[in-house]
């Protein structure tokens, strides 16, 4: 005991003088506070002999005594919960899987929905492009039938230019056409125009159809027919589809608009002449079409019963209504090419007009049957519309008189000629010279003695005159 109080002390002293030594210091001292230096006595067969346990090795067997036991709890555990974590990590697992699924099955509803859409897509473009490439082919088709409508009009507008330009040789002959006021002519003439408010005109250039919206004012049939851009999103090809159905429709009515203010304005030209255009002018325009087609005829109505109103049906209508207009300025614009409406003369002036008059020879009251155009001797004398020669030679009062008939019940003669340059029987064409000025018969002066008859009555040529100022203006 005495040995342990000496060891104690100097432990004592040791641990004062190494109290700064540090947490190694401190654990030592810990492990030597609660794990003393124990014996372990074994007595056999009379004898003792013990066993010395430093506080380290305690510690160790303590540390080895720790981990046995977690592992056997850790293991007791693991058999005892086995089929619960089993059965948890499976459920763990189920929840991904299902999720995954889940997912999976989101993603291609995403894709059938957006190839659908496509699909969808892909099938309305198609059809938008394949319905405006009928509308472009049809408004083609109207161009060309636009076009070849004042076919006939035109050459003979050019024809009228060309007999009364001034030429060297005829310089004193021909002269400009005179511009008549259209207001004092309309007031004079005691016209009715109907409907329309502006003079009737015509230019030789073709017609141009203006659309409103359109930034350049015209449409361009080329660019009704572009693609469509190629790598544009929906909604661009959408607008781009919008835009090319709006400049189709624009278009179709400036041709709508412009066929209807023609229709007036041609009728208001044969209203003029105070003749009607006899027949049914629907007749010359039925063989217009240059293709084979077929089908039973099916009215309006009855077609868009079977096919049901829509927009399609409304652009085949005003597409139709085009149509029967531009076939009405054909008819009318070929009715017009038959009426003898251009002058006779160039550089002419009225001396004595159609009616009632004061006879130049015996002062009496007579009725004159034409209009007297007084204008150079030997001046040459023209056709005023196609026709065939029915008289050429001396006419008792009217002198040399070259007599045409125009057909549809039109006659037209030019007395008091200096010379005939036609026969009988021979065809004439718009603007062929048949004769000269002269002053052959009863005449007091070189002057052209002019009458228009129709349906065997003598009408006022003045009138037709006056009409064909309104077709041939433009060309003089």
């Amino acid at each position: 005991m005495r040995a342990v109080r000496i060891w104690l002390g100097v432990w004592r002293m040791r641990g004062v003088h190494h109290r700064n030594s540090g947490f190694g210091e401190a654990l030592r001292r810990f492990l030597r506070h609660h794990y003393v230096e124990r014996q372990i006595y074994l007595r056999s067969h009379g004898q003792v002999q013990f066993i010395s346990l430093s506080p380290f090795t305690q510690a160790v067997f303590l540390a080895i005594a720790f981990v046995f036991f977690s592992w056997i709890a850790f293991t007791s555990v693991n058999v005892i919960f086995k089929q619960q974590i089993i059965a948890s990590k499976e459920q763990r697992y189920l929840r991904m899987q299902s999720a995954y699924e889940e997912r999976v099955a989101q993603l291609q509803a995403a894709y059938d929905q957006l190839n659908g859409q496509l699909v969808i897509s892909q099938e309305r473009f198609l059809a938008t492009t394949r319905e405006l490439e009928d509308r472009h082919r049809q408004l083609t088709t109207l161009m060309s039938q636009s076009q070849s409508a004042s076919s006939e009009l035109e050459a003979m507008r050019r024809r009228y230019a060309a007999t009364t330009r001034p030429s060297p040789s005829e310089a004193r002959e021909n002269t400009i056409l005179m511009s008549v006021d259209h207001d004092t002519e309309l007031a004079a003439s005691g016209a009715s125009l109907g409907q329309t408010t502006t003079r009737p005109q015509k230019n030789a250039d073709a017609e141009t159809y203006v659309v409103d919206g359109a930034p350049s004012g015209s449409v361009d049939m080329s660019g009704l027919a572009g693609n469509a851009p190629q790598n544009g999103t929906a909604s661009q090809i959408d607008a781009r589809l919008a835009q090319l159905d709006r400049g189709q429709q624009g278009f179709i009515n400036s041709i709508e608009e412009t066929t209807d203010r023609k229709i007036k304005e041609l009728r208001s030209i044969i209203a003029m002449t105070d003749v009607a255009a006899g027949g049914d002018l629907s007749k010359g325009s039925a063989m217009h079409a240059a293709e084979a087609e077929g089908g039973p005829f099916l009215g309006l109505a009855e077609g868009e019963a079977l096919a049901g109103a829509g927009e399609d049906q409304a652009f085949a209508k005003q597409l139709h209504r085009v149509s029967q207009n531009l076939n009405t300025v054909a008819d009318l614009e070929s009715f017009i090419a038959k009426i003898p409406l251009a002058e006779p003369v160039a550089g002419y002036h009225e001396t004595s007009g159609f009616g009632p008059r004061v006879d130049p020879f015996n002062g009496r009251m007579a009725f004159h049957a034409g209009e007297d155009l007084a204008t150079d001797y030997g001046a040459p004398v023209y056709a005023t519309t196609a026709g065939t020669v029915t008289f050429a030679d001396w006419r008792g009062a009217y002198g040399r008189l070259v007599e045409l008939d125009l057909g549809n019940g039109f006659r037209t003669r030019y007395g008091h000629l200096s010379r005939i340059d036609v026969r009988v029987g021979q065809k004439i064409a718009f603007r062929d010279r048949i004769g000269r000025v002269g002053s052959s018969g009863r005449s007091s002066g070189p002057h052209l003695h002019y009458e228009v008859w129709f349906d065997g009555i003598v009408r006022d040529p003045s009138k037709f005159i006056e009409a064909g100022h309104y077709v041939f203006e433009k060309q003089g």
